[in-house]
């Protein structure tokens, strides 16, 4: 059966919730430029990605006489400028350091991108698939490599999934970070075959054989990362194939692939040959399309596959997408059948998610609208890129490095899933970063090398903020529009009027104290009024007291 198209009313709240889910929070700024537009028209807009032409810059020093010098480190690449096409270079201590600076780089960079997204699904997109096809940043520990991955993921976000699969199979970062490096015709290593059957392609108990991990495992053989040129220069890292170290004999496959034989190639195409020849046998099982159906839907939809979801939704996208097998904009077409047929917008769905960490963080940073440093302060750009890292990793999910290979347990550990965020270990360390957002925001050091991007504060400005709301000199509209803006989940009458006689009327009963106080504020920030004074420190304390609310862990 056909996967069926919603057709209701797409309102403010049906356009939150598909935000919600595609980009890294909803902010309000979000629903205003997408205000008026059908479904079909957001949903193309969300999906209309273009390549990112940025590169990760440095921005990395020595202290050299208690003064940073970037000389010191990585002399060969000037202070602002990319390091993606020089060679690592120096001693074995040189070359440590050299490659950890750059690759925190790349770390802070691919955080930046997420914490700027511009307003389509390519950010949430790439962190899907690196989630279901992660390398370790550290495991890998070759910066260059983990950008060129990182371009792999972004590049085929929203393409044809072979391709995506084939060059996944022969990028260097998954070579080094599964082992395929090592994986030789007389030492075969598995790993990255069972991980490519396992987890990237059909899913674990699917119907494939510890014969057919091993079979697969000879066919990937022979491929390897090298940094030199066969002659003792250092180059850029390539991957190349070496016929030498490949098993050129025939991999029979059991009757789950019925009964395949790849026949064993030699010379040097042999590699490329034969991996094609692997990957047209795994994506010829339906199991496939279901798979990564299946993960799709707990990313962005619901944990939880009833046996309903399962005949309704998953198998006929399924079906979309052995449908559109050959089309290069293959994970577009699926993506657009999902978010907008009926199911995604069924009650049951909507605000049934805890929100993964990057979700909480960087969602609430786009939505307290927190200002970041420019490219005119690029050291403060990549200081601030690096907190929102580690302030994200202290709530429960550092970006770059899930626990393992089968990523963050909660897309795939069955029965919790997402609900797996959020515990009584959790909730202190996202509620913390969340009043840390709004108490302090961000800065930089006075000791930085750039002189101006010393001592800058990167704060939301929550008066700016509730300006743009329906009608902030009301404090009833005030705080139903806040709770708008940071809960999924409606909140009742009593609890919003509790909030606004606690912090707006500061305890008094009458609505007109509020309009007063704020209006002398806004006319002068400067004014000498003890009582306006205060609206800053109001209008603080209220969105503190909302942000602990249980509320804010949903989308």
């Amino acid at each position: 059966m056909p996967l069926t198209p919603y057709t209701g009313p797409f309102g403010r709240a049906e356009q939150q919730h598909l935000l919600r889910r595609t980009l890294f929070g909803c902010s309000n700024a979000d629903l205003v430029h997408f205000s008026g537009q059908s479904l079909t028209q957001v949903a193309d807009a969300l999906l209309n990605v273009v390549p990112e032409t940025s590169v990760p810059l440095k921005t990395y020093w020595k202290l050299v006489g208690n003064q940073p010098d970037p000389n010191a480190l990585d002399p060969q690449v000037a202070f602002g400028q990319t390091w993606i096409d020089t060679v690592r270079y120096g001693t074995d201590e040189e070359l440590v350091e050299l490659t950890a600076a750059r690759t925190q780089s790349y770390m802070w960079w691919r955080t930046g991108l997420y914490a700027q997204q511009d307003r389509t699904i390519r950010e949430k997109m790439s962190l899907f698939w690196f989630n279901h096809m992660p390398a370790q940043v550290f495991q890998v520990f070759n910066p260059r490599l983990s950008y060129e991955y990182d371009q792999i993921l972004r590049q085929h976000a929203l393409g044809n999934f072979r391709q995506f699969i084939h060059d996944v199979s022969v990028s260097g970062a998954m070579l080094i970070y599964l082992n395929g490096y090592l994986n030789t015709n007389t030492a075969p290593d598995e790993n990255f075959a069972r991980e490519l059957l396992e987890l990237f392609t059909l899913g674990e108990g699917s119907g494939y054989t510890e014969s057919d991990v091993q079979a697969a495992a000879r066919v990937l053989t022979g491929w390897t990362v090298r940094e030199d040129d066969g002659l003792g220069t250092i180059v850029l890292p390539y991957v190349t194939f070496r016929p030498n170290r490949h098993d050129p004999g025939n991999k029979q496959f059991s009757a789950f692939f019925n009964n395949t034989l790849i026949q064993g190639q030699t010379g040097a195409d042999a590699g490329e040959g034969e991996l094609n020849a692997l990957l047209d046998m795994i994506f010829a099982n339906a199991e496939l399309s279901r798979f990564v159906c299946r993960q799709l839907y707990r990313y962005f939809v619901h944990g939880e596959i009833d046996a309903a979801t399962e005949a309704n939704v998953i198998e006929p996208l399924a079906e979309i997408f052995r449908d559109n097998a050959g089309a290069p904009d293959q994970m577009r077409i699926v993506m657009q059948a999902l978010l907008t047929c009926d199911h995604f917008f069924s009650p049951e769905v909507r605000a049934c998610m805890i929100m993964s960490p990057a979700d909480l963080v960087i969602g609430s940073i786009r939505k307290l609208g927190v200002p970041m440093p420019t490219p005119t302060t690029l050291e403060a750009q990549y200081h601030v890129w690096r907190d929102v890292y580690w302030l994200t990793a202290y709530a429960g999910q550092e970006l770059l490095n899930p626990p393992n290979v089968a990523g963050w347990p909660a897309y795939y550990q069955y029965p919790s899933y997402d609900d797996l965020w959020l515990d009584t270990a959790s909730y202190p360390a996202r509620n913390n970063s969340l009043q840390g957002l709004l108490f302090t925001g961000f800065s930089t050091p006075n000791n930085l090398y750039q002189p101006e991007s010393r001592n800058l504060v990167f704060k939301a400005n929550l008066v700016t903020l509730v300006g743009q709301f329906t009608d902030p000199y009301n404090p009833n509209t005030l705080v139903a529009d806040a709770a708008d803006l940071l809960f999924a989940v409606p909140v009742s009458l009593l609890v919003r009027t509790q909030l606004k006689i606690a912090y707006l009327l500061l305890g008094q009963l009458n609505d007109s104290y509020w309009n007063d106080v704020y209006e002398l504020y806004v006319m002068d920030p400067n004014t000498t009024d003890m009582n306006a004074q205060l609206v800053p420190a109001m209008l603080l304390y209220l969105f503190l007291d909302m942000a602990k609310a249980a509320e804010t862990q949903m989308y």
